[in-house]
């Protein structure tokens, strides 16, 4: 089934529905989403900076780059 198909079952179920807890329910989640949808967010640049350079020092020495496993048992044994 397609999206839009979806939508239009969800709607018409929707009409029918009198538990006023559950309608309740159904547009705390529509403000969710439609606050997630809405969201940006601004990294500052020194921040966006910093992620550059730890990537340029890794295309300049991938060998020094650790295993994840290894990285873990690292982080374990401290």
């Amino acid at each position: 089934m397609n999206i839009e198909a979806e939508k239009a079952m969800i709607i018409e179920q929707v009409k029918t529905v009198n538990d006023t807890d559950l309608i309740s329910a159904i547009k705390s989640m529509l403000d969710y989403a439609r606050n997630r949808d809405q969201k940006s967010y601004d990294i500052p640049e020194a921040h966006q900076n910093l992620v550059m350079e730890r990537f340029e020092k890794t295309r300049e020495n991938p060998d020094g780059l650790l295993d994840w496993e290894e990285a873990k048992e690292t982080l374990k044994n401290r």
